[in-house]
């Protein structure tokens, strides 16, 4: 498994770079409130921060990246696709087809979204944050469907599928995992949400929420058709959400705030 948990690695940090510009354009309004601010405390310069970021990233995508490929076979978890190229072994499925499904999957789970947000919208704090470019936004899918599916489904989904396994609940084995990483995943996010929107009841509960529905999905298509499906569907997701549909309803919702006001 030494040529998959190398790819896998340097995919996910791959992704992981790819992430930043969209961060920072995300935080820079709160990054500049706390630069001013009277304190005692160095701030590191931004180049600094960056490295500091990226070397987390490396070590934590590595160990992901090897215990996740480690554990995935013993488990019956694939990466189908992959093996293909590597190995040459047969995949169970049409990748045409599979394709086709992951972005209609996608645009559908986008949509979801979507309304969630729009029905969350009302109660949520008044915030204001710099829209990323497009392509910001497209670099930042690549890490949604890269290394935060190395990190939650290849590392955490098998994980606990494997615990389950070992502790004897073959039957549900793959749900718990599935369920678990999906909420972890709507967890992981709280962090961002909380220093973009604030901490809050109702931030915690629509992060949460609008991110386990699609991980619950994602996790199910690393079940029965690989981590390639699952990513390729991830990578679609975001880009409805962040580059295509989103953008244009948050101006929306923007304008017809102003409106009203």
């Amino acid at each position: 498994m030494l040529i998959e948990f190398f790819i896998f690695w340097i995919a996910a940090t791959v992704g992981a770079i790819a992430v930043m510009p969209y961060q920072f354009k995300m935080l820079k309004g709160k990054m500049e409130i706390e630069a001013n601010k009277k304190t005692t405390k160095k701030v590191p310069p931004t180049s600094v921060l960056i490295l500091i970021s990226i070397l987390q990233s490396v070590i934590f995508l590595g160990i992901s990246s090897y215990i996740g490929t480690l554990l995935a076979p013993k488990v019956d978890l694939h990466w189908w696709i992959l093996e293909y190229w590597i190995k040459g072994t047969t995949i169970p499925y049409s990748v045409p087809a599979l394709l086709i499904l992951s972005v209609v999957v996608a645009f559908i789970l986008a949509l979801v979204i979507i309304v969630f947000d729009v029905f969350f919208s009302k109660r949520m704090p008044k915030y204001e944050f710099e829209e990323p470019t497009k392509t910001q936004a497209l670099l930042a899918s690549l890490y949604g469907g890269i290394s935060e599916e190395v990190l939650t489904r290849l590392f955490v989904m098998t994980l606990f599928v494997s615990l389950a396994s070992w502790i004897g609940v073959n039957n549900f084995s793959y749900w718990i995992g599935i369920i678990l990483a999906a909420v972890l995943f709507g967890v992981g996010h709280l962090p961002a949400a909380f220093s973009l929107i604030g901490k809050t009841k109702i931030v915690a509960i629509r992060t949460i929420l609008l991110n386990t529905i699609p991980g619950i999905v994602f996790g199910y298509l690393f079940w029965k058709y690989g981590i390639e499906i699952a990513m390729v569907t991830h990578f679609f997701g975001d880009i409805f959400l962040h580059v295509i549909i989103g953008p244009y309803i948050r101006r929306r919702i923007k304008m017809g705030a102003n409106i009203e006001n």
